[in-house]
């Protein structure tokens, strides 16, 4: 199964708790990270130069070795992901109002993913994506039989409350599905609470063996 940044280990979940603990520098030496591909002291220098504060908003040697762990959670889930799970993190103890000016004012980010973000703070958009889920058998097969589809790729969460149900399982997971303005069908499946455990994309020319596998899934699982 295709990893989630809310389903990886541990490990994952601890670098966001430390980065979203800085704050807005946290953010920033992200962001910094993923545009210029600098790490270490580099990269909190870099982060320090936008901000134009004292070496203390992110000196220290835990910083200097989160930036490796950074580095790594980037590679697996990608920036935009990530901010999503730190700004999760942090609207659970900041306020809102507060995050969705910070959103604003960084000029880093284009307006699409500021969109996004402020509606992670104001609405948990992305926060409820399979949150240590447990997955029932019914479910993680009907999952199977969508990752064995020619071309499936994964889909961004931010589409999932586009999509409408279709199919209602066995354990009262859903599969959903979405074309976008393009054409390209999205489909996903949602756990019994409507959280949002698996979502995937396929092109023109895949569409045909994903109707047959969400006809296969409607024979066997519900």
């Amino acid at each position: 199964m295709r990893q989630y940044l809310n389903q990886t280990p541990v490990e994952n979940y601890q670098v966001v708790k430390k980065i979203a603990a800085l704050g807005l520098p946290g953010v920033i030496l992200v962001v910094t990270m993923a545009a210029t591909g600098l790490s270490g002291a580099a990269a909190i220098t870099a982060a320090l130069a936008f901000l134009g504060g004292p070496a203390g908003m992110l000196g220290g040697i835990a910083v200097l070795g989160l930036t490796g762990l950074i580095t790594d959670a980037l590679a697996e889930v990608g920036l935009e992901d990530l901010l999503t799970a730190i700004y999760c993190q942090r609207r659970q103890g900041e306020p809102h109002g507060k995050l969705i000016e910070e959103i604003e004012a960084l000029s880093l980010f284009n307006g699409d993913i500021k969109d996004r973000l402020k509606a992670t703070v104001t609405d948990g958009c992305g926060c409820d994506t399979v949150v240590n889920a447990y997955l029932t058998d019914v479910t993680q097969e009907a999952i199977a039989i969508l990752e064995r589809v020619p071309g499936m790729t994964p889909a961004h969460h931010r589409d999932f409350k586009q999509s409408n149900p279709i199919i209602r399982l066995r354990d009262g997971a859903a599969v959903r599905t979405w074309k976008n303005p393009l054409g390209v069908d999205h489909v996903f499946v949602a756990d019994s609470q409507d959280r949002m455990v698996y979502g995937g994309y396929v092109g023109w020319i895949h569409s045909e063996g994903l109707n047959c596998a969400i006809a296969q899934i409607r024979r066997d699982l519900t």
